[in-house]
């Protein structure tokens, strides 16, 4: 340690001793790396917002999409050799039915399909009548999600008073859809075509 005296008897300092300088060195490093590890943080959380955000935006996109037109399903029937049956059939990743809200320079009817394929939603839809519906089923289709990650889909059997993994071709419609996508919460789609069909057949 450097001292410098000043007169007989006194002293004074003018400078830090080796100690003194490495605890305040040391100090300033952990000032500095709470302050930054503090930004790290920050801008994770900000990143991890922005994207439940766009993600939570998308969901209620593709609910407000599902649910506008499943409350729509009109039990159109189609004739083949064997039976008639109400258009409507559905599995866990994917649903077929028919929709009341046709294109305005159209008109009638409309079949609609979703389908999950390895975490990409796919979109399908043609206008009724037609001879050939079934043909056009399958094949190629609009992408609506390349992200949605799993969706899983219940149909609500009145009969039954229960919920099916799936619902094929039949005399009815079900009473209600349960959709879950992702990670989220499932929401509940009722059909009030479901329930006016069982109505009418009741008072017939």
């Amino acid at each position: 340690m450097k001292r410098v005296y000043k007169g007989k008897g006194k002293r004074c300092s003018s400078g830090f001793t080796l100690v003194e300088l490495m605890v305040s060195m040391t100090i300033m490093a952990i000032v500095l790396l709470i302050i930054s590890n503090g930004f790290r943080l920050g801008m994770d959380a900000w990143d991890r917002g922005e994207s439940e955000t766009g993600l939570t935006q998308r969901y209620r996109v593709l609910t407000g999409l599902l649910s506008q037109q499943l409350k729509s399903a009109y039990p159109y029937r189609i004739d083949t050799e064997d039976e008639k049956f109400a258009v409507f059939k559905g599995e866990e990743d994917s649903v077929l039915f028919v929709t009341s809200i046709a294109d305005p320079p159209f008109g009638g009817f409309k079949w609609i399909r979703y389908s999950l394929k390895d975490g990409t939603l796919f979109y399908k839809e043609g206008i009724l009548p037609d001879k050939e519906f079934e043909d056009k089923i399958t094949g190629s289709e609009e992408i609506v999600d390349t992200d949605v990650g799993e969706m899983k889909i219940a149909y609500y059997s009145k009969d039954d008073e229960d919920w099916k993994d799936s619902w094929d071709y039949g005399e009815n419609l079900p009473g209600a859809v349960k959709v879950q996508i992702s990670f989220f919460e499932p929401f509940l789609i009722s059909i009030p075509m479901g329930a006016a069909e069982e109505e009418d057949e009741d008072q017939t």
